[in-house]
């Protein structure tokens, strides 16, 4: 942790804030947290604060070990430092201990985010039974019915609002539960009728719940307005509404005297959640909301210009924020590149060789990451570093053919191969094969797609093995002792049993896609996902498949390699250091040398829905042709993205962006659409920018052309360098004296007053020239010509 006297001029003043409410906006890389657990350490020290009076917190367990970390080092002890989870905890253990509540947190010993999953599993299997359906027949995954219900709760959204018996101010901020799918809503409210029946209190019901008690019960808002002085919330664009409003509650003056001394702390330019709750505006809105001070971090102690500058040209394309932008601290070292391949594989192909190369400049695995939008896009570039025994570790997934979407696919190959062996050579005389045989057979019976009942698809594989016969040819035996409906789907399996005999032979990415198309399996795993982030995530990890077939002949060629790239996987040491894969997502709050962004495409980055909309209006029905036609060419263009979901896919963006600490590495196909975000910022300006200011800023200024000091005063200007002219530039390695900056200004005025006097000689040069005769050398000019060419 710095020193007091390290501080920079903006993080002094949000620790030298006196009292009131304080909003920070602050820019990735900007020394939050040091901010934060500086000013904790002047309240205790310079305000005689009891550290037990002051709150820190953040929704990010993370975050709040690191505020935990920073008072310690400070010699700060006994702050309250505790998630916003903890938080509403607390409350609803106060509403326990007064009597409003029954004693529930400690009623089971199962681990509150593991509840969640146990009730939804209940939901589910009461909604079963009432329609009278097999589990998997709901059309809802057990996981997306727990990350919905998880959703709902975080906007105060009940499945029985009127039920819910809210007081009067608690029920203007809360509303119904709602979702295109009513068997989501309807699993909602039986899964709160179990959990009230168990006395069980969730993980996301800590928050629900803790706001609840503060809202129903005086005594519990009462005890809770006195815990704390001062309250300082981290990461404060990623809250979501019933955390906005339970620290609403906290916050509250409690005595005529008191003032609400609340801080909070984020840059709504990395809200990237908003898709599950979080909302920037609550951040952006705070001081119209509580009045009070505004502050700004704008110094980024992370990354060097090329980074900084092409962050802050994608990011100020955005029109819902808070004008701020990053401002260099790091110098102009480092680098960016823009690279381009033709194809996906191509792209991993250059992804692996610039990890191998930085690999034999010196870098450490650890000091690099390979940053994805989705893991669909993981395919080829574990297949390379496989390959080039290059360690690796995926943080938040499995190796690509180890995802559910994946395994359906390649379980229906695997399997065909099996039934083109029993109908083509006979029975298998590897045991083991014949018991794959019918394992493959039960499970692809059950998913995507559920065609038979699980006894029914049991009896038959066990007369397969006992008769040593086809399970398919067994299956279609039983085909007139069923049920009309149970017939039709066993007939529409049979089908495509056969379909995908005949096309084992043909090129594997073919009939990948052909078995995609005719198990509507997209269909399938969008009726299934709680959100469309979740669907288009899960569609584009089945469809990597179709990419990383090709090239492969045939089915068995695919199969072969997946299982090489299996075996290959299993031998790798995972105890050693190894080059990071992760989402974007999953990199928020951290850093490393070396960033890598491969899919730098529209479509990828920012991701769009891969079904199209469908426009059925006609210039019969209302809608000039013309008219429909620019909204098709906008829509195709946009993905038919909301602005508000291209705004977080920027945001998303910006994150990637601003990871890196000196190389970064922006990866796109070539043979489609570069991301509009680079194209929107003009990155290869921008970086050619960089490079100059590079150039002219190792020589010494009173060694500087006229050219120099114009390339000098014009790209300070667009790269926003004044400040770090100011404060941080440093040639030969010193801090820049008074002498070089009165050279530099020197120089900057110089570059002005030329300005000026162009300015004055266009001035003069249309003086000359009266409207009359200005109209009479217009009209005089050629027809199709402007005047002047």
């Amino acid at each position: 942790m710095i020193a007091p006297e390290a501080l920079t001029d903006e993080q002094l003043r949000i620790v030298r804030h006196h009292e009131g409410p304080a909003v920070v906006f602050a820019v990735a890389g900007a020394g939050k947290t040091t901010a934060v657990v500086h000013r904790v350490r002047r309240l205790v020290d310079e305000r005689d604060v009891d550290p037990e009076d002051i709150l820190a917190s953040s929704f990010s367990r993370a975050t709040v070990m690191d505020l935990e970390g920073g008072t310690y080092e400070l010699g700060v002890s006994d702050v309250d430092c505790r998630t916003l989870h903890s938080l509403g905890r607390q409350f609803v253990r106060m509403a326990e201990a007064g009597g409003h509540r029954p004693h529930r947190l400690d009623a089971t010993e199962t681990d509150p985010e593991r509840l969640g999953a146990l009730l939804a599993g209940r939901a589910r299997s009461r909604l079963a039974q009432e329609q009278d359906l097999d589990e998997r027949d709901l059309g809802i995954e057990q996981r997306d019915l727990v990350e919905q219900i998880g959703a709902w709760k975080a906007q105060l959204c009940y499945p029985d609002l009127e039920g819910a018996g809210l007081p009067d101010r608690a029920r203007r901020h809360a509303s119904q539960a709602e979702h295109d799918n009513e068997d989501f809503v309807t699993l909602y409210r039986y899964y709160e009728e179990e959990r009230t029946r168990e006395g069980w209190i969730t993980f996301d019901d800590m928050l629900l719940e803790g706001w609840e008690a503060l809202m129903r019960f005086d005594e519990v808002r009462g005890r809770a307005q006195t815990l704390y002085e001062h309250v300082l919330v981290d990461e404060f664009q990623d809250i979501s509404p019933v955390q906005y409003r339970m620290l609403d509650v906290l916050t509250e003056p409690h005595r005529d005297d008191a003032r609400r001394n609340y801080m909070a702390i984020g840059d709504g330019d990395q809200c990237i959640y908003e898709w599950r709750g979080a909302d920037p505006s609550l951040l952006w809105n705070f001081r119209e909301e509580y009045g009070g001070e505004e502050y700004r971090l704008s110094d980024n102690f992370r990354s060097r210009a090329q980074q900084t500058a092409l962050a802050n040209a994608v990011i100020e394309k955005e029109k819902r924020r808070r004008g701020k932008h990053i401002n260099l601290t790091q110098g102009f070292g480092g680098r960016t590149r823009l690279v381009g391949a033709e194809g996906a594989a191509a792209e991993a192909e250059q992804v692996v060789e610039t990890i191998q190369a930085r690999l034999e400049d010196g870098r450490s695995a650890g000091e690099m990451a390979i940053l994805v939008r989705q893991y669909a896009q993981t395919p080829f570039i574990e297949q390379g570093l496989i390959d080039e025994e290059i360690p690796h570790r995926i943080v938040g997934n499995v190796p690509f053919y180890r995802r559910r979407e994946v395994q359906a696919l390649l379980r229906y190959l695997f399997w065909g191969t099996l039934e083109a062996t029993v109908r083509t050579e006979g029975w298998f005389e590897d045991r083991r094969r014949a018991r794959w045989y019918v394992d493959r057979f039960q499970k692809i019976l059950q998913e995507p797609n559920r065609y038979v009942s699980t006894d029914a698809a049991k009896a038959i594989s066990n007369r397969a093995l006992s008769q040593q016969a086809s399970v398919a040819y067994l299956l279609a035996a039983r085909k007139s002792d069923m049920h009309p409906r149970t017939a039709e789907r066993v007939g529409r399996f049979l089908d495509t049993a056969d379909a995908l005999v005949e096309r084992l032979e043909d090129p594997a990415h073919e009939t990948v896609e052909w078995l995609i198309d005719d198990l509507d399996y997209e269909t399938y795993i969008r009726q299934r996902s709680a959100f469309e982030e979740t669907a288009e995530r899960r569609v584009n990890t089945a469809r990597s498949l179709v990419e990383f077939a090709r090239g492969h002949p045939d089915a068995r060629s695919l199969l072969g390699h997946v299982k090489h790239l299996a075996v290959s996987r299993s031998e790798e040491d995972s105890g050693e250091e190894a080059v990071d894969i992760r989402s974007i997502h999953r990199a928020k709050g951290q850093e490393w040398p070396v960033v890598v962004v491969p899919g730098c495409n529209e479509g990828t980055i920012p991701a769009r829905r891969t079904e199209t909309t469908d426009f059925s209006l006609d210039a019969e029905e209302g809608l000039p042709l013309n008219l429909l036609a620019e909204i098709e060419e906008t829509q195709a263009e946009k993905g038919g993205m909301t602005s508000e979901r291209r705004a977080e896919e920027r945001r998303l963006f910006y994150v990637a962006l601003t990871r890196a600490q000196e190389e970064l590495f922006l990866f796109h196909d070539e043979t489609d659409s570069r991301t509009s975000f680079l194209e929107e910022a003009q990155a290869e300006d921008r970086l050619s920018t960089c490079r100059a200011l590079r150039k002219v800023m190792t020589m010494p200024p009173d060694e500087w052309d006229t050219g120099d000091t114009i390339r000098f005063v014009v790209g300070a200007g667009t790269l926003h360098l004044d400040r770090y002219l100011e404060k941080w530039w440093a040639p030969g390695g010193d801090r820049a004296d008074e002498d070089l900056r009165r050279s530099v200004a020197d120089r900057m005025r110089e570059v002005e007053a030329l300005e000026t006097q162009a300015r004055e000689e266009r001035a003069r040069g249309e003086a000359t020239h009266s409207p009359e005769e200005e109209t009479r050398r217009e009209d005089a000019a050629p027809v199709g010509e402007a005047p002047g060419q």
